[in-house]
């Protein structure tokens, strides 16, 4: 087995999901609501206020570093070769799981459970589907569990 935390940690990410700043849920539902990307740009705006956040800011805001192949929701042509979408399903599924078709949560091993969780309320985060794990999230728990880094 692995140490979700430790996958966690080994990618830098532990600081950025442990802030323990004040937040307000209905301007952060706003900001995502509203939020498009415009050329690696962040833009949203909430009540009349226009946000934008570049990649600088970015990183200042949440410390990461830039080291890594740059993730854009699909593998890298650099790791093309060493991942496949059934291998993936058979590093974070049970043994029952069907490999096949759609990829729910309940087919995940317990720890694989808790590191989708993370991925789809903190690093990607998203509102609806929770139950379902989309390829998007399978190469980020690949990513993770193989100790690469993206950016």
């Amino acid at each position: 087995m692995f140490d979700c935390f430790q996958a966690f940690q080994n990618s830098g990410l532990i600081q950025f999901m442990s802030m323990k700043l004040p937040f307000y849920p209905e301007l952060v539902r706003a900001f995502y609501s509203n939020l498009e990307i415009q050329e690696g740009t962040l833009v949203s705006e909430v009540y009349g206020i226009k946000m934008v956040i570049d990649e600088s800011l970015f990183f200042e805001l949440t410390q990461f570093s830039s080291d890594g192949v740059p993730f854009e929701g699909t593998i890298d042509e650099d790791w093309k070769f060493d991942f496949s979408s059934h291998d993936a399903r058979r590093l974070v599924c049970t043994n029952q799981a069907n490999m096949t078709g759609r990829l729910l949560v309940g087919s995940l091993a317990f720890e694989c459970r808790i590191m989708h969780y993370l991925i789809v309320r903190i690093l990607l985060p998203r509102s609806s589907n929770l139950a379902q794990v989309f390829e998007e999230d399978l190469i980020v728990m690949w990513v993770l569990l193989t100790d690469r880094q993206i950016d």
